[in-house]
């Protein structure tokens, strides 16, 4: 009794972790000088952060269904709802041409697991971040968090990210964005039913001023009536980027063809910067191997395409 009491506590207190930013920034009337730093919003880079391709694949993430290295990209506290233990390699692309600073692109690998210990996970992942297509900005980007699975209705966690992504330099004066510190997710994953699970989230609780980092909150609702069917939804209100609030929507579905290929579809909504975004990711996994690929398109705007390649091994 005296555990659960202690679990619920703990849930409690993240909850809040989560919402307090929140009833700050709905009052918050006009983002920090320089946190914008654009008069086209279309221009804005968006947030800079691991990313998985089935979080790619889903639009805005479906982050309530997310496990494993996704869960650790995007919902920690889901990481100990399975028992896994994941290793990967992945590298994002933007594709561009050397008058808009070349192809974007990032390297990096992650880690997972959640068989060690009972009802506990652990996760860390350190990406290299090297700039282009108007993504002018460098340097590394490391999280780690922890998801404590309280019992199988309810699991918190939290995450840890330091960054080191510095603008670039032309003619003495900085032409892209930068983060330069630490800052803290929060989460918090209720399961009602076995096939329903909804997801409050918090990211960037320590404000970074930065729109590689933007503060953000909102929840997610993952459904999964068979098991090898997934849908989900998420809505995040962006509070920092922008001189007023601004909404992240999208959702998508995801099926695995003969427990092998999974083929995922979705769209995303970025009404800050104006964005219609559709999503898509095929992968074929083996036994113990894994490799996927994601796309995020951009419709009307900017027209950025965004590739994400991932090879996955499973310990166990």
């Amino acid at each position: 009794m005296g555990a659960n009491r202690a679990f619920f506590g703990a849930a409690i207190v993240c909850l809040v972790t989560v919402l307090c930013p929140v009833s700050w920034a709905f009052a918050q009337t006009q983002a920090p000088p320089g946190v914008s730093g654009s008069g086209d919003p279309a221009r804005i880079p968006t947030e800079d952060t691991l990313e998985t391709t089935y979080g790619l694949g889903m639009g805005s993430g479906a982050r309530a269904g997310a496990t494993a290295v996704s869960a650790l990209a995007y919902n920690n506290s889901n990481m100990a709802a399975t028992s896994t233990y994941h290793v990967e390699a992945f590298s994002q692309i933007v594709p561009g041409s050397k008058s808009n600073g070349g192809t974007y692109w990032t390297v990096g690998s992650s880690i997972t697991d959640s068989t060690t210990a009972q009802k506990l996970a652990l996760g860390t992942s350190f990406r290299g971040v090297f700039s282009g297509q108007d993504r002018r900005y460098q340097g590394w980007d490391w999280r780690t968090a922890i998801g404590v699975q309280a019992i199988p209705q309810l699991g918190i966690g939290l995450g840890f990210r330091w960054g080191r992504l510095r603008s670039d330099w032309a003619d003495g004066e900085r032409v892209g964005p930068s983060f330069d510190g630490i800052t803290l997710d929060a989460s918090i994953t209720i399961t009602p039913l076995p096939w329903i699970k909804i997801a409050g989230l918090g990211y960037n609780l320590i404000r970074t001023y930065s729109v590689l980092a933007p503060q953000m909150a909102g929840g997610s609702v993952a459904l999964t009536p068979v098991e090898e069917f997934t849908i989900g939804g998420d809505i995040l209100v962006d509070f920092t980027t922008f001189d007023r609030n601004e909404i992240i929507a999208g959702g998508g579905l995801t099926y695995i063809a003969g427990e092998m290929v999974p083929l995922r579809f979705g769209y995303r909504r970025d009404r800050g910067r104006s964005l219609n975004q559709l999503t898509a990711a095929i992968g074929f996994n083996r036994n113990k191997l894994a490799i996927e690929t994601a796309l995020r398109q951009d419709i009307g705007g900017r027209k950025e395409t965004y590739l994400l390649f991932m090879f996955r091994y499973v310990v166990q």
